[in-house]
């Protein structure tokens, strides 16, 4: 999208306030009943249900915008030009600094207060390298919160025969595809792929493939499908501001009736409850689609402008990604220590992490290029 001279600066407010929403849901998973990396020793209501309801969209709106970013990006690369961008901007940050800076330390806080670990950090590091992790070792595969570059990357060369242009300037496969659905009950029908991936999941014992996110490998994919299907074809995106008002009630209705089940009702969901069990994952998905369609739509109306504000905080969304956990990590384990309330806690973590991560990226990251090329950016 960079060279796109109808720029949609609508996506780029999106990529950049769903970054921020995905800082404070990292800065209260340190006080959610769910086990993290690092805990308060006390929790509260209050931040699990922060933690759940975001966890219904805020992954799944990343990948449906990296899909339109690579619709974009077709208009003016080739698919080699593509995959050499694809290494550049995600594989080199994700293979040295996210395997040899931000994993290391944030592995370490895990095992120490898991205790499956005693001694310090630097006694830490042979550790690191024995075995892989989730098979007895150390090492992580999915690099912790950059499981989504890792996702992004693959996901990039096994769909590139979708996303490119066919021969004879013909438009690529999902293209073509996308005039099926230039109807918005046809739009709808999207949800069933993602039933039908939720459902194989469940029935296959892989619910820990959720643990990225809140959702899994194969939903992913079809997200990232979706968001390239989306803003591909104007009339789709005619149909999404068309129902943008009908999919923000409905999508405000279904996760006040999922927070109800999940903290209020909390019924037995098992393959003895076959109608209940449909149910709940027809809503959890629905529900996904119907918030991407919102926020998609009212992005468009209100958000499609340019400001300086903007084209900083842009650049700026892959490192602040790529820092954010580690940063939230190394003072957020420090902090919970801290005899004060939760609230100061929260507060401390957050302010002091965001001023170290804005620091470092404006005094470093942006300045040199060897720092740019590590986290992804343009050389200037």
């Amino acid at each position: 999208m960079e060279n796109n001279p109808r720029r949609l600066y609508y996506i780029d407010w999106l990529r950049v306030l769903s970054m921020f929403a995905l800082f404070f849901f990292h800065a209260d998973r340190f006080f959610n009943y769910d086990d993290w990396h690092v805990k308060n020793t006390e929790l509260n209501i209050i931040s699990t249900i922060h933690i759940s309801f975001f966890s219904q969209w805020i992954m799944p709106l990343f990948f449906v915008l990296s899909g339109a970013a690579i619709f974009y990006s077709f208009k003016f690369r080739s698919g080699p030009t593509f995959l050499w961008e694809r290494v550049k901007r995600i594989l080199v940050p994700l293979a040295i600094v996210g395997y040899f800076v931000t994993s290391p330390p944030q592995m370490y806080f895990e095992r120490l207060t898991h205790n499956r670990f005693e001694g310090s950090f630097w006694d830490f590091i042979p550790a690191y390298f024995q075995g892989v992790d989730m098979f007895g070792g150390n090492f992580p595969w999915h690099a912790f919160h950059l499981w989504y570059l890792l996702y992004l990357f693959v996901f990039s060369m096994i769909l590139l025969p979708l996303f490119k242009q066919r021969k004879n300037q013909k438009p690529s496969i999902l293209s073509s595809f996308s005039s099926r659905l230039e109807s918005p009950w046809r739009l709808m029908l999207l949800v069933i792929p993602l039933i039908c991936v939720n459902i194989l999941i469940d029935l296959s014992d892989l619910d820990f493939m959720r643990g990225t996110g809140g959702w899994d490998l194969f939903s992913y994919l079809f997200l990232l499908m979706y968001g390239y299907l989306f803003f591909c074809n104007e009339k789709i995106l005619e149909n999404i501001n068309r129902i943008r008002s009908v999919s923000l009630i409905l999508a405000i209705i279904l996760s006040i009736s999922g927070l109800v089940i999940s903290f209020g009702i909390k019924p037995e969901i098992s393959e003895n409850t076959p109608i209940l069990y449909l149910c709940v994952t027809f809503i959890r998905c629905f529900r996904v689609l119907l918030w991407i369609i919102a926020l998609i739509g009212f992005g468009e109306k209100y958000l499609n402008f340019n400001t300086k504000f903007l084209s900083y905080a842009n650049e700026a969304v892959l490192p602040f990604y790529i820092l954010h956990q580690f940063v939230l990590l190394l003072i957020g384990y420090w902090v919970v220590q801290w005899q004060v309330n939760a609230l100061v806690k929260y507060i401390a973590i957050a302010s002091l992490s965001f001023i170290a991560i804005m620091g470092f990226y404006d005094i470093i990251i942006k300045r040199f290029r060897i720092v740019r090329f590590l986290f992804g950016l343009k050389l200037k």
